[in-house]
């Protein structure tokens, strides 16, 4: 998949690139030459191909926006934009949340650009699979931009400059509708893991996102059923080796990764970089997550996953061991960004049957919990809360960019933060809860963005 997106890049996205500060990172038709370019499905199918390429540059922010800003991680840097992840006083001026819109809105095109074109594709049954991979990534970004910004435009269609409408902010119910509408037409219509290549969003894939948004809008018996579908496919299955998970590809437990290749300028990511000591350490272990690991020790020493997750930094141990490079060059490392992982399946039903309990002793739960537990060298567990599982989650996923959404769907987001700030001699705002809008969008709309409250 990655010499074809290099292959893509030559014959498409160097037009793409001309307009990028335009107002919503969107791109003139004309500047893309969509009447000469997707006339046919293999043509069509290099604009999918180039929709994953997009999303390189998502990720590449996401953890400063997800992870430093919550009770897991920091960052030592005290200058710059990305201090202002350690106290959440995050000004509209912040050029690391600026980028991330960009490229959120950047990929949405994308996949707006391919929606447009599905007229000219002939195979039945690959319009059905473009469709489904490029409404997946538009709800996934809007799945991102709402949780994080609020209201924010609904790009529901390539939205040229004029089109006022396309401008405006959407209320945030409209943003989920369309959320759900494209997730439920890829959980149906996208090929499974044994069909699919590992590196486009499969069937299971779009199961578990739809489940995620129906956990937190508390729809528990369907969302339950979605990840009773995956689990019961067999395509996935829990790698015996935690570590391994971060340092190969094509593992049996990734479900989508964002792809990356060692050494290439294109397709490297660089975040694992800023991850060193020397480049500011950004993303380290609060002692907050230190503490965690170390109040449940493993059978024959400490939980496995604190082993791989935090490694030593100039004589202190909260440096991020995920995603290291092994490259030549260690700012164009190779590792993939995994989105989804069957561990998330298994501890997602365990949150969807509790559903508005707070415990139970279900051997299915049991079952799936303390497989996790057990590849980390935990002794098992006879009950699990809706507390212990968070905790569960915290030490399973910490780098992953996956603890302020959950704060978000169990809707403990604001009492966490709060906490963990007020613990930290830090003064909590509510504001803090939501992004600023990136004050370049708002200076470029044309009075249509409003800033958020208390911005």
């Amino acid at each position: 998949m990655k010499s074809v997106i290099r292959i893509f890049l030559l014959a498409f996205m160097a037009g793409c690139m001309v307009a990028c500060d335009a107002f919503l990172s969107e791109y003139p038709e004309s500047e893309v030459g969509v009447d000469n370019y997707f006339r046919n499905d293999d043509e069509v199918e290099t604009g999918v191909i180039g929709i994953y390429d997009a999303l390189q540059d998502v990720v590449q922010y996401e953890y400063a926006i997800l992870e430093m800003r919550t009770d897991n991680s920091s960052t030592r840097s005290g200058v710059g934009d990305w201090s202002q992840f350690q106290t959440l006083n995050i000004t509209p001026y912040n050029s690391v949340v600026a980028n991330y819109w960009k490229s959120c809105y950047a990929t949405i095109y994308r996949a707006n650009l391919v929606l447009a074109n599905m007229h000219n594709v002939v195979d039945p049954n690959k319009k059905l699979q473009f469709e489904a991979e490029a409404r997946f990534v538009r709800a996934y970004m809007h799945f991102n931009l709402v949780r994080l910004f609020g209201r924010v435009p609904l790009a529901d269609r390539i939205i040229f400059e004029g089109d006022l409408e396309g401008y405006g902010q959407a209320e945030p119910e409209l943003v989920y509708a369309l959320i759900e509408s494209d997730l439920r037409y890829a959980a149906e219509n996208l090929p499974g893991r044994d069909i699919i290549p590992l590196g486009r969003v499969n069937q299971e894939s779009a199961q578990t996102l739809l489940a995620k948004y129906l956990l937190q809008d508390q729809q528990y018996a369907e969302a339950k059923a979605l990840l009773e579908s995956v689990i019961a496919g067999g395509n996935f299955r829990l790698d015996s080796n935690y570590h391994n998970i971060f340092y190969q590809s094509l593992g049996d437990e990734i479900m989508f990764p964002i792809a990356f290749e060692d050494d290439n300028s294109e397709n490297s990511q660089e975040y694992s970089y800023y991850f060193l000591y020397e480049q500011g350490s950004h993303n380290y272990a609060t002692d907050n997550m230190i503490a965690l690991y170390e109040a449940t020790p493993g059978l024959n020493g400490e939980d496995l996953r604190y082993t791989t997750n935090v490694i030593d930094q100039r004589g202190e141990r909260k440096g991020c061991g995920k995603f290291i490079s092994s490259s030549s060059n260690i700012r164009m490392s190779g590792n993939d960004y995994i989105l989804l992982r069957y561990s998330d399946v298994l501890l997602l039903y365990v949150e969807a049957f509790l559903g508005d309990n707070f415990q139970t002793d279900d051997a299915t739960c049991l079952e799936y919990v303390n497989l996790i537990r057990g590849r980390a060298g935990l002794a098992p567990v006879a009950n699990i809360s809706k507390p212990s599982l968070a905790v569960e989650r915290r030490k399973e996923f910490l780098y992953e960019n996956q603890r302020w959404f959950d704060l978000i769907r169990t809707g403990d987001l604001e009492m966490t933060i709060s906490n963990f700030m007020r613990d930290e001699g830090l003064n909590y705002n509510s504001r803090f809860l939501l992004l600023p809008i990136p004050q370049r969008e708002i200076d470029t709309s044309r009075g249509m963005l409003k800033q958020n409250p208390g911005y």
